[in-house]
């Protein structure tokens, strides 16, 4: 299974992005996430990055290999499971084909490619703002800078949310501050 045909699997399987960074199934079980650490000067961009995912291990909860599994059975197909080793190979040839477009045509194609899996495109959310206000909102996309768009109702206003200081549940809709 190469790249593209991951991809192309990926919409098949059912398994989405909820932002910022976490890999779901069927929209409502993670199976995985992952963290980027990003450092740029005037000449250079270093990102550190991590990846997790639940591959085979079945319980407590749901793993890659069982949603492939169920696949080929509501579908009478016959994808093969994932080893550790075709996965960990099929993510890093993946990330150098994503570097090696975003170097060529910049980061536009790579952000509608995100689109196209995220799990949150128009969702009408509740927010809560820092004072305890509760307030309406609808998602319109990501910002600049990776934080999501929120346009806030019946305003209009547009705002970015900020995971760090806030919790976004996406079973409830619900944006929330984080307190210490």
């Amino acid at each position: 299974m190469g790249p593209k045909l991951l991809a192309s699997t990926a919409r098949h399987l059912n398994l989405g992005l909820k932002w910022p960074n976490d890999i779901y199934a069927y929209g409502t079980t993670k199976l995985g996430g992952s963290i980027f650490n990003t450092s740029v000067d005037s000449s250079s961009a270093v990102v550190n990055l991590g990846v997790g995912i639940n591959l085979s291990n079945s319980k407590p909860t749901l793993c890659l290999n069982d949603v492939i599994a169920h696949y080929n059975a509501k579908h009478s197909t016959a994808l093969p499971l994932l080893s550790y080793e075709k996965t960990f190979a099929l993510i890093f040839n993946k990330l150098e084909e994503l570097y090696e477009r975003v170097q060529r045509q910049g980061v536009e194609e790579l952000q509608q490619e995100y689109y196209r899996h995220w799990l949150h495109q128009d969702a009408e959310i509740s927010m809560v703002d820092v004072g305890g206000e509760s307030l309406q909102g609808t998602v319109v996309g990501i910002d600049d800078y990776g934080f999501l768009l929120v346009k806030k109702q019946p305003s209009g206003e547009t705002v970015s949310v900020h995971p760090d200081g806030n919790s976004f549940d996406m079973m409830q809709g619900l944006i929330i501050p984080k307190y210490s």
